[in-house]
């Protein structure tokens, strides 16, 4: 028969201690960073609603073919600015990587429509000079300008700024 000697009881419990604790501490940052993400994705839910609600529905709707764009108004460009500004700040979270791809693919999809309006287009050479500091954000306006709309040319393998082909 082996006796066990205290001293090895105390190195176990010692060690099993420092196993616990390590664990309860990676248990404690995984849900921290998912209370973060939950906490950002709320903030940019509330600005999106806020947006919806004092911006007006050309911006969001888009202009019918065939009638005139409204003409550009404080309000309509303070709208444009606070958008784009949501959508950069958006792109940043993700590129950084504190919000998961998911949450920016739908801000994305939403953009992208935004970004297509020919109302849009107009503006986008005013506000352009405001994202000089993010420049992944001008790319990513310019590239999808450049983009053919899903009508134009379904399944043409077309790679966001950021986003590998084949992923």
């Amino acid at each position: 028969m082996t006796t066990i000697h205290i001293g090895h009881i105390l190195q176990y419990a010692t060690l099993l201690s420092i196993l616990m604790g390590g664990l309860g501490l990676v248990v404690a940052v995984g849900i921290h960073r998912e209370q973060a993400k939950t906490q950002i994705f709320l903030a940019m839910s509330a600005q999106y609603s806020e947006l919806l609600k004092n911006s007006s529905a050309e911006f969001w709707l888009g202009v019918p073919s065939g009638k005139d764009l409204p003409e550009r108004t404080d309000d309509l460009m303070i709208s444009m600015l606070r958008f784009c500004t949501l959508v950069s700040l958006t792109q940043i979270l993700f590129l950084e990587r504190r919000i998961p791809k998911r949450m920016w693919e739908l801000m994305l999809r939403s953009a992208e429509r935004r970004f297509r309006s020919p109302l849009f287009m107009r503006e986008w050479e005013h506000l352009r000079t405001e994202f000089e500091a993010f420049p992944e954000f001008i790319t990513l306006v310019t590239s999808v300008h450049r983009m053919p709309t899903h009508f134009e040319n379904l399944g043409a393998g077309l790679v966001r700024p950021g986003q590998k082909e084949g992923h």
